[in-house]
């Protein structure tokens, strides 16, 4: 028996398909698209060819995310924020404190240790701090994404970004170019405005370890470092820290179907 879960968020659709035995079979992870239902049928296909599976082999679909009532395929939809719980809870049980950077909103979340959601908060209104906001920074800097929070790894001047507004930030960042500052501490710097928006939305739900970071910023070494400075702990990262809400929509459909 397979089950999937899919994941539409505004930058990454994550697909994963898990056995009755809870293991996960394949996942994908595939660019969103002007269409979150196009994009969603690309992950489709790309999972289930991945695991060797067909459409029919899969008895439940769970869709989650901010696109996930446009997911035809899915037999039903639970809130991002509960499949990110239970998909942590899963990849390490001893989590309490989810952080989740998107492509445009972060999230916090508090967990119990049966991996329950107690309590989140939600910063959706802004891109600030966010995957889209890493990606104006290293366009403005010429450096790739995936430079940026390797670059950062190298600084050596402490500088401190003031706007958390992508649009005063980029200003910002124009002028300590031309003020001939560092590429490197310039993305550190950005790296540790983000670490401050994380850890204020942090507080609001608790400090409570273990704490683990999701989402594709979670990719960024610089902003991880940043985040773990400031929180003063450990972040655990899974494999692949996109796929956690995907994880988590494919045990609501596992539970679904043992539930039956």
């Amino acid at each position: 028996m397979y089950v999937l879960g899919i994941d539409s968020g505004s930058t990454s659709t994550n697909a994963v398909i898990m056995d009755q035995d809870r293991k996960i079979a394949a996942f994908s992870v595939v660019r969103t698209g002007a269409k979150s239902s196009v994009s969603a049928d690309k992950a489709l296909e790309d999972v289930l060819q991945k695991a060797n599976l067909k459409r029919e082999d899969i008895s439940w679909i769970v869709s989650t995310g901010y696109g996930r009532v446009s997911i035809q395929f899915a037999d039903e939809n639970v809130t991002e924020i509960s499949c990110h719980g239970k998909g942590a809870h899963y990849f390490n049980p001893k989590i309490r404190t989810i952080l989740d950077i998107g492509g445009q909103d972060s999230k916090t979340i508090h967990l119990n240790e049966y991996g329950e959601v107690k309590d989140f908060v939600m910063n959706d209104k802004c891109a600030a701090g966010t995957g889209r906001f890493l990606e104006m920074i290293a366009r403005t800097l010429e450096v790739s994404l995936d430079e940026l929070g390797a670059i950062a790894l190298t600084s050596k001047e402490k500088i401190e970004i003031t706007s958390m507004c992508s649009v005063f930030a980029e200003s910002e960042v124009i002028s300590l170019i031309a003020n001939n500052k560092e590429k490197a501490d310039i993305a550190n710097g950005v790296c540790h405005a983000i670490a401050n928006k994380a850890y204020g939305l942090i507080q609001r739900v608790g400090l409570e370890g273990e704490f683990m970071m999701t989402g594709g910023v979670a990719k960024n070494p610089g902003v991880v470092r940043a985040v773990e400075e400031k929180i003063g702990s450990k972040l655990y990262i899974c494999e692949e820290p996109e796929i956690v809400g995907a994880a988590g929509a494919a045990l609501y459909a596992l539970e679904k179907l043992m539930s039956e």
